[in-house]
């Protein structure tokens, strides 16, 4: 179910190369920010809890080693990362995942702002639901 999630998702909203573009003020990291940021995405389509769940499930399991790669980070390095990443990066990939949203009409266009509040992460849930 996973992998047909990320294939939507990558089909869709060119996922693969918005998560490359987010970048933080480290140099010369040891983990990627790109990985760090996925596992933290991760949590949520995955329906973790907590960070320390997620860090957990990704070195119990070898699953998700495709995604975020062979250096996993831990819960507190995830942490840390997330205060350093760039917020103009965040903001242009979630305005053109919005666009493509806006293109592929699932939002109305009814006023000049837009967005959407989402609470809980259903990603696979079998019946219809309406924004």
């Amino acid at each position: 179910m996973m992998s047909r999630f990320c294939r939507y998702v990558e089909k869709i909203f060119d996922f693969g190369q918005r998560v490359k573009a987010i970048q933080d003020s480290r140099q010369k990291p040891r983990i990627p920010t790109a990985a760090i940021w996925l596992s933290a995405f991760l949590m949520f389509a995955t329906r973790r809890g907590s960070l320390n769940a997620i860090e957990s499930e990704l070195y119990r399991s070898k699953r998700f080693e495709c995604l975020i790669g062979f250096h996993k980070p831990s819960a507190d390095r995830m942490g840390d990362v997330f205060c350093l990443i760039l917020s103009e990066h965040l903001r242009s990939m979630l305005s053109g995942i919005n666009h493509q949203l806006g293109r592929n009409k699932v939002f109305a266009k009814e006023g000049p702002l837009r967005f959407a509040a989402l609470d809980g992460h259903e990603f696979f849930s079998q019946s219809a639901s309406v924004l």
